[in-house]
């Protein structure tokens, strides 16, 4: 019973994650692109995603194919996973509210595109893999099991290594001295911590 609970709870949450996205995506899809990365790099990427947070998860959810790798997390484990993933989707509203017509799901510059350097991106270079990061740790926590859980923070962070660096190379090629400034005041993930000289 504990464990319907605990995968009814993870859809929900997974169902407002999707509800958060939408209407940007939808935005996203009407701007003039005017510079892609390597569209294969790109497909690669989004399918590991795909396949760490969205089909390993789906068979914990929907099968019994995965039970064999079941962790045992105490209920309060899976509960903090619950609160990490809502501050994640909080979170996660804020960054999309913050970037308006400049989010897109692949490496691109649009036509219009602006270097975002208020809110969540006031003190970060890159909220959405920080928020990132906290969604793979609960769907860890939430799951409790090792295949269905790891597979989205081990998706994500290859995802995550192979797109950070040419995402930065991106921007500095739009943007310039702007960006090169704007990195060396703000953290990738983790705001930068400020030295008294």
């Amino acid at each position: 019973m504990i464990e319907i609970i605990f995968k009814i709870l993870f859809v929900a949450l997974f169902i407002i994650y999707i509800t958060i996205r939408v209407p940007f995506d939808k935005t996203y899809q009407r701007q003039e692109i005017i510079k892609k990365a390597n569209l294969l790099k790109e497909k690669f990427s989004l399918l590991l995603i795909s396949l760490g947070l969205l089909l390993m998860p789906l068979l914990w959810v929907f099968t019994s194919y995965l039970n064999f790798s079941k962790m045992e997390f105490p209920i309060w484990v899976r509960l903090t996973g619950i609160a990490i993933s809502i501050v994640s989707l909080l979170y996660f509203y804020r960054i999309h509210k913050t970037l308006g017509a400049n989010w897109s799901p692949t490496l691109e510059i649009k036509k219009g595109h602006q270097l975002i350097k208020t809110g969540p991106y006031k003190t970060i270079r890159h909220p959405m893999y920080a928020q990132m990061w906290l969604w793979t740790i609960a769907q860890v926590l939430i799951i409790s099991n090792v295949i269905a859980g790891l597979s989205g923070i081990i998706a994500f962070a290859i995802f995550y290594f192979m797109r950070v660096g040419r995402e930065e190379k991106m921007m500095i090629g739009t943007f310039g001295d702007e960006y090169v400034e704007y990195m060396k005041l703000t953290g990738r993930v983790f705001p930068k911590c400020k030295r008294n000289v």
